[in-house]
């Protein structure tokens, strides 16, 4: 399941802590997660059951929304994409599993965010595209929207984050209104520095983007790990259900940040 490729080396300033796109292109992740200079986050393991299971079968609410698959070069994209999913429910196991497969994942435990991970089974996710980094959490308060990174150079990215479940057709502008704070700044400037206004898109705003805390980094072996334990225990609750939306329906790799991009709050 595993596939050591090259992705962009990226983290997006998703709400408060988010991507970064210092100007770094994908990098290939040639090492384990110690390669980011971070200390593993283990996920609870179940001490009970040695081997993996056999093969699982994703559900048909999974299958659909991984039929809806389409490639998302850009927060615009990332907008009809979920406007089209409204039918199969709009929320963030849908849209995961609707990514273009492979997936690049890195995971954090990180909380330091407007989108905190919400413990050690349900770590921050960010998924990475080649143009775009987009995060969600399985439970928990971070569970509550998707975060967009686009990059704007190879520095800073375009911001947005939209409420979760998308239950209507989303405005073109709907990411960069919901991040909006006045007429002149983005909530993600509380972190995020260099702030100005995009150049084409009325109330957009890019800024430096980050890469998450060391010590946060969860190993994918982890993220298989539980894959592994909402299978054996046919858990359907909102964290599994966004657990097997990324393994159950296609292909997911290791992914890695650039070692140029900044580490968040290091300055």
């Amino acid at each position: 399941m595993r596939l050591r490729l090259l992705v962009l080396g990226s983290v997006l300033a998703l709400g408060c802590q988010g991507a970064s796109s210092e100007d770094a292109p994908p990098r290939e992740r040639a090492a384990t997660p110690a390669t980011t200079g971070a200390s593993p986050a283990p996920a609870p393991k179940d001490a009970g059951a040695q081997q993996p299971p056999g093969p699982h079968t994703p559900s048909e609410a999974l299958r659909r929304c991984a039929d809806a698959r389409a490639e998302i070069g850009s927060i615009a994209d990332a907008v009809a994409h979920l406007n089209a999913l409204v039918p199969e429910g709009g929320d963030g196991a849908c849209f995961v599993a609707s990514l273009p497969r492979p997936l690049p994942v890195v995971a954090t435990t990180g909380v330091t965010s407007a989108q905190p991970a919400g413990g050690r089974g349900a770590p921050r996710l960010f998924f990475l595209l080649p143009k775009l980094v987009i995060s969600a959490v399985p439970d928990g308060e971070g569970s509550k929207v998707l975060e967009f990174g686009e990059w704007a150079g190879t520095r800073k990215t375009l911001k947005g984050e939209v409420s979760l479940p998308v239950q209507a057709p989303l405005a073109a502008d709907a990411p960069f209104l919901k991040v909006l704070q006045g007429a002149d700044r983005t909530v993600c400037a509380t972190c995020h520095r260099e702030e100005e206004r995009h150049p084409t898109i009325p109330n957009a705003f890019v800024s430096v983007a980050y890469k998450p805390e060391p010590g946060t980094f969860v190993p994918f072996e982890d993220l298989e790990e539980l894959h592994r334990l909402c299978t054996r225990a046919e858990d359907t609750g909102r964290r599994c259900a966004m657990i097997h939306a990324l393994f159950d329906v296609g292909e997911v790799t290791d992914g890695a940040f650039s070692p140029a991009i900044e580490t968040f709050f290091t300055r």
